[in-house]
């Protein structure tokens, strides 16, 4: 008939180890270890740090009075001398210790010399904004040169050319 059944033992209980506690260190001192080691390689290829000095920004002195022409409307030619129609605002800014009273007496000689040098102006060099900053640079000094030595800055607040 049928033979009777082994009893098989059954299995032994788990081992109350540190097992799965040496496991979960080892395995946060290999991600700690990986990620220092990560850290520190990629600080010894980055590009050498400035000193902490050339870092610190100097603001800019805050801006002094400023006057404001009334608009300059002028024909300006291109290459073919074809007149084209320009109308050009500019401000004044002058350093923080100018009194806005006598800043008021040079303001026909800042037109007259401004006006002069766009009349000058081609159109090819109107509509070029990589000449901008040369725009701004003549500007400023035939504006010192017309006794306005405190003007610090030229303010291109509009520029149309059609």
């Amino acid at each position: 008939m049928s033979e009777p059944e082994e009893k098989k033992p059954d299995a032994p209980p788990p081992k109350k180890g540190a097992s799965p506690m040496i496991a979960t260190l080892l395995t946060g001192l290999i991600a700690g270890g990986a990620a220092f080691g990560g850290a520190k390689l990629s600080a010894a290829h980055a590009a050498p740090g400035a000193p902490a000095a050339e870092h610190a920004a100097v603001a800019p002195p805050p801006p002094g009075p400023t006057v404001g022409l009334e608009p300059f409307v002028l024909l300006a030619p291109d290459a073919t001398k074809k007149m084209h129609a320009m109308r050009v605002t500019i401000s004044v800014e002058f350093d923080e210790k100018a009194k806005e009273e006598t800043l008021k007496s040079f303001t026909p000689r800042i037109r007259d010399a401004a006006l002069t040098y766009l009349r000058g102006m081609t159109y090819e060099d109107a509509v070029d904004s990589g000449k901008t900053d040369k725009l701004r640079t003549d500007l400023l000094e035939r504006i010192r040169n017309t006794g306005a030595a405190a003007a610090s800055r030229v303010l291109i607040t509009d520029l149309v050319v059609q």
